[in-house]
């Protein structure tokens, strides 16, 4: 549903930002070539939601590794500017999902996390959310869509 990119400005994209999140860098990456998306001022935590949804969209995993309904949520902190404070942690995976399984769509959520941040906070909305943890869900609805 939802997607974001951790830009720790401390550490190096790619491996560093995998490994900031706990995954092992693999070979069977998600989505290939994945684009910064240009996004106008987000003013409200649903705007946030919506773009965070695009990224997660253009970085789900292929269609033949994908597992419907899969659900992995991590924990975000913000700063004003729309960066990522410290560490992104997983804090959900669907429990019954394969190892394999779960390690494409971890990986899949951190390209779309690294295809987001940092997002374009409004002063106002940059101020409310810098250092409050949220809960991000990343899920594949593509069944739901008819895809």
């Amino acid at each position: 549903m939802i997607a974001a990119r951790p830009m720790i400005r401390s550490m190096a994209l790619g491996a560093g930002v995998a490994a900031a999140l706990g995954v092992a860098a693999g070979a069977s990456e998600p989505a290939a070539g994945s684009r910064r998306p240009h996004f106008r001022t987000l003013n409200t935590l649903v705007d946030v939601a919506r773009a965070l949804e695009s990224c997660w969209e253009a970085n789900e995993p292929p269609a033949a590794q994908a597992r419907p309904g899969m659900n992995v949520t991590v924990m975000l902190t913000f700063t004003r500017k729309g960066e990522i404070f410290g560490e992104p942690r997983f804090t959900y995976i669907t429990p019954e999902a394969r190892p394999e399984t779960r390690a494409l769509y971890q990986r899949a959520v951190v390209a779309a996390i690294d295809a987001c941040v940092p997002l374009p906070f409004s002063p106002t909305l940059g101020n409310a959310l810098a250092g409050s943890p949220k809960v991000m869900p990343f899920i594949d609805r593509r069944r739901e869509k008819g895809i």
